[in-house]
């Protein structure tokens, strides 16, 4: 009995520790994702929309999200020279890496001798952080200014300032010089000297090689594991999964995969694998964004190598970037977790004769070579009109990409009015190019209701996004759904391996602050789509308080008519993946006639041209989007089009449902109750001379409406449920005291 008792609870416990696991089920086959038309599905036919986060700062590493830090540049073949009057001897110490040792101007400092020191890089360099020690205080330059040139003949002045201290360090924007020239320009008894001259960049690629250089290629990639595996870990993808997330776009520097003589390494998909194989086990898809290419493929810090910008123009960038997405793509065939290559991020091409739909043709046509199934991921940077359409180049299963900010960050109508362009740019090329569509990085800052309107507007046509970032060591402007660790970051190139890793232990994620109110507000859009209105009637007001009209079906349909009838109602019907249509009270529907004449109400079924996306602009504001383009009221002076291609004051209306009484603005004009007062039946007949429809609302004097019905023709109302007393009745503008005994 025992025996078998204790059989009995070691069965019990195998079911406790498997069930999650269980319940936890990996992505399959059927989970495998493509661009069907203008959606992303799964092989089962399913619309899967995405939308998640970017994992800002782990494989691609910013210095203000993340604790990076500067990386010293490379001096071996720098040199120097001096002013007149200077002492020549001792010059290399000021390159030495040792503090104690010193080049001494041999001379007390004096602002008229002219004293400077050049310092030859040998060739341009790019940095924004230039750092002088003097051997102590008082040999500091009294007062100074610091310039850079190309050249060693074209100045340009970038700080000035004073030598209270024996460091010296001067923060300017990034920068590309081969000459630095430091000028003292003060008087003092003690001389000048200089210990150490350094210049940093805080930018990926330069700090990648900074402790490459310090350590060795094997020894600094570890390094980077370990700040890598306490960045991102699985409470982090726990707590995406929570917030109902589907996708990580993951944001991944080349060097991650490649050594700098172009060669992929032999640990090179040991993070990408991690987070795959994590993110499948939570049914999480992963976007795997090249954040920054060999060379440099737009000039900013934010892509991994700041000023530079060589892809464009060197072939020997252009080459690895195609073996690297080659290697990537080998590696992930038929990895179903994997939603989407993201070829680079923010490219931005300065050649005009070699644009960026040249360079993502390339890399296109490479990968299909040995993966023919994985949807491409291409970014309309700065915006649509910077790329081609997938019809101009062939290319199929694509998902294309654009990245929405506004940086008049305290401006609420600023921001409002980019919402309306951006979700009407994105819905548009989607509708026309009949492509899927991603905001693969967005912020709307402090204001979560602009927030609430983008996702939701997304979500109404099945678009995707993810906000920048997850977590983020800024505390303002809602850079993150953690925020806020102002913890020292380690000095890459004096602190031990032991203190680095000790500096970057206090950078986990719990040691960040929850930014709840923007996790509630996004977690609030991560579910299903929500369609408005279906089978509700409406009716749509322009911003001159004129109406829709179906024009009964006879005539082309216009937005003319100020008083709100049948005409002007519209009931909402689901046209599938995203689309309704809208059918007139003739019982016919709503057609765009693809935009290439006015709009009529004269359709039996629903086509392609009668169906619309419902672009949710929030506060019952929306536009429609029909084949041809957005509908617009053409200022009510002719009949209206839907041929616009973005969202102005004529493509915006103000909706309410007809049942509501919502600015219903009806004139009953021959309309009689009786009998008025009501006695003990509460029997309420009506009766008018026209066939509209109008709703009737009862009010008691506290204002609360307390009946309501939709009412035609003739007939009765029974108001038996309402106590003896004083109402007012509305129907349409017209209003009557009614008595009730």
């Amino acid at each position: 009995m025992q025996k078998y008792l204790s059989k009995s609870i070691l069965l019990v416990l195998l079911l406790v520790i498997v069930m999650p696991l269980q319940a936890q089920e990996g992505f399959t086959s059927d989970d495998f994702l493509n661009a069907d038309g203008p959606v992303i599905k799964n092989q089962l036919g399913e619309v899967v929309p995405l939308r998640g986060t970017n994992l800002g700062s782990w494989l691609s590493m910013e210095y203000w999200i993340g604790p990076l830090g500067y990386g010293m540049i490379d001096r071996t073949d720098w040199s120097c020279s001096f002013s007149e009057t200077l002492s020549k001897d001792n010059m290399n110490y000021i390159f030495d890496g040792d503090d104690a040792t010193c080049w001494n101007s041999g001379v007390p400092q004096s602002s008229s001798e002219g004293q400077y020191v050049i310092i030859d890089c040998g060739k341009g360099v790019v940095f924004d952080k230039i750092s002088f020690i003097s051997q102590n205080a008082d040999e500091a330059p009294v007062s100074y200014t610091v310039s850079v040139s190309g050249n060693g003949s074209a100045w340009t002045e970038v700080s000035w300032g004073n030598g209270t201290s024996k460091y010296v360090d001067v923060y300017i924007g990034a920068i590309e010089a081969q000459y630095v020239r430091i000028a003292q320009n003060g008087d003092s008894e003690f001389n000048w000297s200089i210990a150490e001259f350094n210049l940093y960049m805080n930018d990926d690629f330069t700090v990648r090689n900074a402790t490459y250089n310090r350590f060795g290629v094997t020894k600094a990639d570890e390094l980077w594991d370990y700040y890598q595996d306490l960045w991102i870990t699985t409470t982090d993808l726990d707590s995406i999964k929570a917030m109902g997330m589907n996708m990580v776009r993951v944001p991944f520097y080349w060097m991650e995969i490649m050594n700098n003589d172009g060669t992929i390494k032999t640990d090179a998909f040991k993070q990408l694998d991690w987070v795959v194989a994590e993110c499948s086990q939570r049914q999480i898809y992963v976007v795997l964004d090249l954040h920054g290419a060999p060379g440099g493929l737009d000039g900013y810090i934010t892509s991994g190598q700041a000023v530079t910008n060589d892809l464009w123009y060197d072939e020997e960038s252009q080459q690895r970037t195609i073996n690297l997405w080659k290697a990537v793509a080998e590696h992930f065939v038929g990895e179903p977790a994997v939603a989407a290559y993201d070829l680079m991020n923010e490219p931005v091409s300065t050649n005009s004769s070699f644009t960026i739909s040249d360079m993502y043709d390339i890399i296109y046509k490479a990968v299909r070579e040995v993966d023919t199934d994985h949807m491409i991921s291409v970014q309309a940077f700065y915006n649509f009109s910077m790329i081609d359409d997938p019809s101009t180049r062939g290319w199929e299963n694509m998902l294309y990409q654009a990245h929405y900010y506004n940086t008049d960050f305290y401006n609420w109508d600023s921001q409002n009015g980019f919402i309306n362009y951006a979700l009407g740019d994105m819905a548009w090329h989607q509708q026309h190019w009949n492509i899927p569509v991603l905001a693969g990085e967005y912020n709307f800052w402090g204001f979560l209701d602009l927030w609430a309107k983008w996702m939701n507007g997304i979500n109404g046509f099945n678009g995707s996004w993810s906000n920048w970032t997850y977590k983020n060591m800024t505390s303002d402007k809602n850079w993150g759904l953690y925020l806020g660790n102002s913890n020292v970051v380690p000095d890459l190139n004096l602190d031990s391996e032991e203190m680095i890793k000790e500096k970057w232990d206090k950078f986990t994620t719990n040691k960040f602050y929850r930014n709840a109110d923007l996790i509630d507000t996004v977690s609030s859009y991560t579910q299903s789509n929500t369609y408005k209105a279906i089978g509700k009637i409406i009716y749509l007001k322009a911003y001159n308080s004129t109406y829709i009209s179906s024009e009964n079906g006879v005539s082309a349909m216009t937005c003319s008519t100020t008083k709100l009838t049948d005409l002007e109602c519209f009931t909402v019907e689901d046209a599938g993946e995203g689309k309704i249509a809208l059918k007139g009270n003739n019982g016919k529907y709503v057609s765009s006639n693809n935009g290439i004449s006015s709009m009529t109400c004269d359709k039996d079924e629903i086509g392609e041209s009668e169906k619309f996306y419902w672009v949710d602009l929030a506060n019952n504001q929306l536009a429609l989007l029909g084949v041809g383009g957005f509908v617009s009221m053409e200022g009510g002076s002719i009949p209206i089009t839907a041929n616009r291609t973005n969202i102005d004051g004529w493509e915006v209306f103000n909706w309410a449902e007809r049942s509501t009484g919502i600015e219903d603005e009806m004139l009953a004009d021959n309309f009689k109750l009786y009998p008025n007062p009501l006695r003990t039946d509460k029997i309420l007949n009506y009766s008018m001379t026209d066939n509209r429809r109008y709703q009737l609302s009862v009010y008691n004097t506290g204002g609360a409406k307390v009946y309501s019905e939709d009412i035609s023709g003739g007939g009765q109302i029974n108001l038996a449920e309402l106590n003896p007393g004083i109402y007012l009745i509305k129907v349409g503008q017209r209003k009557e005291k009614l008595v009730i005994y």
